[in-house]
């Protein structure tokens, strides 16, 4: 029969195991956080590139009035995709702080590899009017 110093031993040993097993998770959402708000940005960054091909398209063809609403048109979807991704910027910004909120409350002071890891683009500015 273990002493009682060994179960307690035991038990300290299952906790610890356990606090670190739930730190690792912490770190893993909020990582994950920040990936899955990058990988919005990256998608409507792409749509809005192809927008743009579309847009410069237009530009090139003759200009009856069926192209000239398509561009007016497709020009104010661009600048609402736009603002949307700025929005979205904030939000991996915001999700990134929490990260290193939490990071730091952990222990975890170096954060070097983490904002190479984790790289937030810079917001986009609308285009301008046809």
């Amino acid at each position: 029969m273990p002493s009682i110093q060994t179960i307690k031993e035991n038990q300290h040993e299952n906790l610890c195991e356990e606090l670190l097993r739930e730190r690792a998770a912490v770190l893993g959402r909020a990582g994950i956080a920040v990936e899955d708000a990058i990988d919005r940005l990256m998608s409507l960054a792409q749509e809005i590139e192809t927008k743009m091909s579309l847009l410069k398209s237009y530009r090139t063809k003759v200009h009856d009035r069926e192209i000239l609403g398509k561009q007016k048109l497709l020009h104010e979807e661009i600048n609402l995709d736009v603002d949307q991704y700025n929005d979205l910027c904030q939000d991996a910004q915001l999700k990134y702080y929490y990260l290193i909120v939490t990071r730091e409350a952990l222990g975890l002071r170096r954060h070097e590899v983490i904002k190479e890891i984790y790289r937030i683009p810079a917001i986009m500015k609308k285009i301008k009017a046809i």
